[in-house]
């Protein structure tokens, strides 16, 4: 970004994208409210980059406000804003808000609340896009109150005494695991308005439509953990779990689980490969998911199909195979869905749980006018309790199925069986040469006739019995010349139409 200015003072430019002071720079406790204001210009060199804009936060400083105005919107030009502390990441609102503050007791939904610490913050910039040729220019007002001026003790939400576990019955737990509240870009009618929708209506879409489980992945900030832990005690049905949409402008992924904010601005020095950031998430105990990885990208979404080059499939836990937008509008076979994506890295060798996620931002539209409601589609995970620990470890040991129609009662389950050792989805099954396994596929709470469509590769597979409202046989053993293979098991209608996609059992040989 081209280099701006600061008003109400007079200092040098800098050498980052803009350049502000205060005057005095460093007071000790800031005798009246300040105002700095950052200006500055982009151009084609600052598309896909992100730049940040230091100012200096004196001590006794109670609330940060922030104004941001940019021009360009009309040839698709987009900047994205967030903002950091001397300690790290304070938030982001992308470019779903122009205005937010921080106080020690509040902060606008996006950002976290807390002690304001002195020295030096920056506003982040990220430009998603901006055309050749074109340059625009943008406004930064920020505003430093003193202590004594900011809102007083208002409650902090309550952190859990430990872990959360709302049933100890081993079983299937349905859930979603992509969702979008006011502390990103969800939004919702309220009174005949629109505006940003509080995750406590996410909280009781989920509960309503009889999830166990529901994740919320606002884009990269973790400010919803908040109502999270202090929510979850009203929702004794639904398992509340905290996690952060990562977007950048080559792809988009969500970490499930984590309670620690990760970095995720990729390609920049903060984040210069996708290595750290799953170095990180593995930090975190967390499971991380490519969301919808066949999606176009382009101005309309940036950075929505995935174009990471170096990723590291082996430390991909899951890929967004069914995405409730592409679901809605083109049904659950549309090639913009992840499923090839994710056989083709099945095939190369990689163990990968395929996963679901409505996306959706708009929690109060339960008829699908707007979104993909919560819980379609649905994630189905095998847990020996209902906890953010086992439901993050069920994922990345694939005993999971995706639910695409909208049956709550349905489940497929798999178990392959040579000899005296058996597997089911997620595991591995030994053959020696020539020998043969047993496929038995389980069904229950499927509406009428059902068929079952096996996908494999590097294997030989072979029906023993018909497909039945209880399930089906098949046979299996290693195609010639192969080591390896895997299987696993779409339920349709009679007619084909898609219902349930399964996840793999890996076979290969001794």
């Amino acid at each position: 970004m081209n280099a701006g200015h600061a008003m109400r003072s007079v200092c040098p430019l800098l050498a980052l994208a803009a350049a502000a002071c205060m005057a005095p720079s460093r007071p000790v406790t800031p005798p009246a409210t300040s105002e700095l204001i950052l200006r500055g210009t982009i151009s084609r060199a600052d598309h896909q980059t992100y730049s940040e804009l230091p100012f200096e936060a004196p001590a006794g400083t109670g609330r940060i406000t922030v104004e941001f105005t940019y021009t360009g919107r009309d040839e698709r030009t987009v900047i994205d804003i967030g903002l950091r502390d001397p300690d790290g990441q304070r938030g982001w609102s992308g470019g779903a808000k122009s205005r937010f503050e921080i106080t020690q007791a509040y902060a606008t939904p996006s950002y976290t609340s807390g002690p304001l610490p002195p020295g030096q913050w920056a506003l982040v910039l990220g430009v998603p896009n901006i055309r050749e040729g074109e340059t625009a220019s943008y406004e930064a007002r920020i505003t430093l109150e003193p202590a004594a001026a900011s809102p007083g003790a208002l409650p902090l939400a309550p952190a859990h005494a430990g872990p959360v576990i709302l049933s100890t019955r081993p079983g299937w737990r349905r859930g979603d695991f992509h969702t979008h509240t006011a502390h990103s870009d969800g939004a919702c009618d309220q009174d005949g308005l629109r505006a940003p929708c509080p995750s406590v209506h996410t909280f009781r879409a989920a509960e309503t439509s009889g999830l166990d489980f529901v994740a919320i992945t606002d884009h990269n900030t973790l400010s919803q953990l908040s109502d999270i832990r202090s929510m979850q005690p009203a929702f004794p049905r639904t398992l509340l779990i905290p996690g952060t949409e990562v977007t950048t402008f080559f792809g988009h992924a969500n970490v499930v689980g984590a309670t620690d904010v990760v970095d995720f601005q990729l390609g920049s020095p903060r984040l210069p490969g996708l290595s750290q950031l799953l170095d990180q998430a593995a930090a975190r105990d967390a499971f991380v998911s490519v969301n919808h990885p066949s999606l176009p990208s382009g101005e309309v979404c940036m950075g929505c199909g995935w174009s990471v080059t170096e990723t590291d499939w082996s430390r991909i836990d899951a890929i967004e195979v069914i995405n409730g937008s592409t679901l809605r509008t083109a049904g659950p076979e549309s090639p913009l869905h992840g499923v090839r994506f994710w056989e083709t890295r099945l095939s190369e060798g990689y163990r990968i749980t395929g996963i679901g996620g409505s996306d959706n931002h708009d929690a109060r539209d339960l008829t699908g006018a707007r979104q993909s409601p919560i819980g379609q589609p649905a994630t189905l995970v095998f847990t020996p309790t209902l906890s953010v620990r086992d439901v993050v470890d069920g994922v990345k040991a694939g005993r999971v199925t995706i639910d695409v129609a909208g049956l709550p009662e349905a489940r497929l389950d798999m178990t392959a069986r040579a000899g005296p050792r058996s597997a089911v989805m997620g595991d591995d099954l030994l053959l020696q040469t020539g020998d043969e396994a047993r496929l038995e596929v389980t069904l229950t709470g499927f509406p009428g006739d059902i068929r079952l469509e096996p996908r494999s590769d590097g294997l030989s597979v072979s029906a023993l019995s018909s497909a039945s409202a209880s399930g089906a046989v098949f046979r299996l053993s290693l195609a010639d010349g192969a080591s390896s293979g895997w299987i696993r098991m779409n339920v349709r209608t009679a007619d084909g139409r898609l219902l349930m996609i399964g996840n793999p059992i890996y076979i290969r040989s001794e």
